[in-house]
């Protein structure tokens, strides 16, 4: 007898994470957007948003290795406004070692612009860390420097590091609703939501959140970009936001929905412990009581 395929629906209200890396850096230079990200950057610059606007020019995002025991890197987004740097960063993750890190691009940064003769001392490089997760305090902003094991700063006098809080403005959209949010919380926001019904409730009335509604929706159609994320990779992040926000709301029964809708996707129990940090015996125990 011939085995029978039954084809799962696609989600027409998924959408892709826009904070992994090929769409981000799609979003952030894309034409659309350009206006968008001059109101950002203006936001921590002396430069105004026109003048953002008219001189932002991107540039290779590939930087060389330093050295044998570092991978290859890829910074997201390299551009200069008059020659002076801006280096944007996504980051997902909350190690440490992430912050480190940028101080090595830094370098590499400066010292590239040196290679090739120009004058460095008065050239600034501006580095935008766009991260989801929160290092910080509760403030969108914040201008921090690197640090050696001794406490001695390490960082030029004409480099600034800019951390931008994502996590505060989508805390409080979960809590407050979009009335309680300005507009550049919204675009925060809209950079981390993965339904297409809210990303347009946000950006309803507004013509550039509606312009950046329309290029996130138009990646999701992209056969390109989408066949990079497969539907496990896809579910797997989604159950990693519901999480999220079942942990900032601290609700108990809302991580053992997860944990069922976990299981009712087939993950494997082994996977479920890793995302949730439950042991084997909570999950079983969640397990039961389904059936």
């Amino acid at each position: 007898m011939p085995t029978v395929k039954i084809k799962k629906e696609k989600d027409t209200d998924k959408l892709i994470d826009a904070m992994s890396d090929t769409p981000f850096k799609a979003i952030i230079q894309h034409p659309d957007f350009r206006k968008t990200l001059s109101m950002i950057i203006s936001q921590v610059t002396l430069y105004s948003e026109s003048y953002i606007y008219e001189n932002l020019r991107f540039l290779n995002t590939e930087l060389p290795a330093e050295n044998s025991k570092e991978k290859k890197k890829i910074t997201d987004i390299l551009a200069t406004v008059k020659g002076n740097i801006i280096n944007i960063e996504a980051n997902k993750s909350a190690e440490a070692s992430q912050l480190s890190r940028h101080n090595v691009y830094h370098h590499k940064l400066m010292y590239g612009r040196y290679f090739r003769g120009d004058e460095i001392d008065n050239i600034d490089v501006i580095q935008l860390n766009f991260n989801t997760i929160n290092r910080f305090d509760d403030r969108i902003f914040i201008d921090f420097q690197m640090r050696d094991k001794t406490g001695k700063f390490v960082d030029e006098e004409n480099f600034q590091r800019i951390h931008i809080n994502m996590s505060k403005p989508l805390d409080k959209y979960d809590k407050m609703g979009i009335e309680s949010l300005s507009k550049l919380e919204k675009i925060l926001v809209m950079f981390q939501i993965t339904s297409k019904r809210k990303l347009r409730e946000i950006a309803k009335g507004d013509s550039d959140l509606e312009d950046m509604a329309k290029i996130i929706e138009d990646l999701n159609e992209d056969e390109e970009i989408i066949g990079q994320y497969d539907s496990e990779k896809l579910d797997k992040r989604q159950h990693e936001l519901d999480l999220m926000y079942a942990e900032r709301k601290g609700l108990n029964e809302g991580i053992k929905q997860i944990v069922k809708n976990m299981l009712k996707s087939k993950m494997d129990v082994s996977e479920i412990t890793k995302l949730t940090g439950l042991s084997e015996t909570e999950i079983e125990k969640i397990k039961s009581e389904e059936n």
